[in-house]
């Protein structure tokens, strides 16, 4: 816990690597941990560790799903590796992705987050001809009571029979982070529709998977898209949890 708390100072006052390595200096008999040993026991504890996937130099496209294999991109013919001067081959440039399913188990686990996430089945309340929010829509209702179909097969569960299923929407829209407006970033996002309104956009909620990077708009997002997609498939078929609410009845 104490190594959880250091690495939790460091991180809500924003301190550098390199200020949070002065630290001992200024407390000499308190045993503060480096901050490689936080992050290492963090990713220990916590089973969450981001993914790097290469990508062209200029985010033309991320080499995932069928371009794996290329060394150079389909789109500009930039080459995918450089060669160091130790003759070892690097990736140009990485795509930084965080996956979003241990975030979900987790928030499942924590007694006031599962709380939280009730809203969909035993708060809102449906009106026939009246739009309120996401689970009111038209596509939502029409899932309702229809089975998940997995490769052309059928699976076992319908769309949302259970009220622990989650809802949630993925967000791509990409901004300009600098005036000259030269450059853009394409931020993705998901949204736990679980949660009310109200609170389902805070910082603490929303779920980041990563940022593609720039200078340039993708030629091929979807590619940027491939491990979230992998991480769909595996929602389709359900993941293990610790339901720390126990089984919940349904509302009547």
């Amino acid at each position: 816990m104490s190594i959880l708390r250091a690495y939790s100072f460091k991180v809500d006052e924003h301190l550098t690597d390199k200020a949070f390595a002065k630290i001992p200096y200024a407390f000499p008999k308190e045993p503060i941990p480096t901050v490689k040993v936080c992050r290492a026991r963090l990713q220990a504890l916590s089973g969450f560790k981001p993914v790097r996937y290469d990508c062209c130099i200029n985010s033309c496209c991320c080499f995932t799903g069928g371009h794996n294999d290329r060394t150079t991109c389909p789109y500009c013919g930039e080459d995918r590796y450089i060669t160091d001067r130790r003759g070892k081959r690097k990736p140009r440039k990485v795509f930084n992705y965080l996956p979003f399913i241990p975030r979900l188990v987790f928030m499942q686990a924590n007694p006031s987050k599962a709380n939280e996430m009730r809203y969909r089945v035993f708060v809102h309340k449906h009106t026939r001809g009246k739009i309120t929010d996401v689970f009111d829509s038209h596509i939502y209702r029409r899932l309702l009571g229809k089975r998940v179909v997995i490769n052309g097969r059928n699976a076992s569960h319908d769309y949302f029979c259970d009220p622990r299923d989650v809802a949630i929407g993925l967000s791509t829209d990409g901004f300009c982070p600098f005036r000259r407006r030269k450059a853009t970033a394409w931020p993705l996002v998901l949204f736990h529709y679980n949660l009310a309104p109200d609170i389902r956009f805070h910082d603490g909620n929303r779920i980041d998977l990563g940022t593609i990077p720039g200078p340039h708009k993708p030629k091929d997002f979807d590619s940027y898209l491939w491990p979230v997609f992998e991480e769909f498939m595996r929602l389709q078929h359900g993941v293990r949890a610790f339901d720390v609410l126990g089984e919940p009845a349904r509302p009547q």
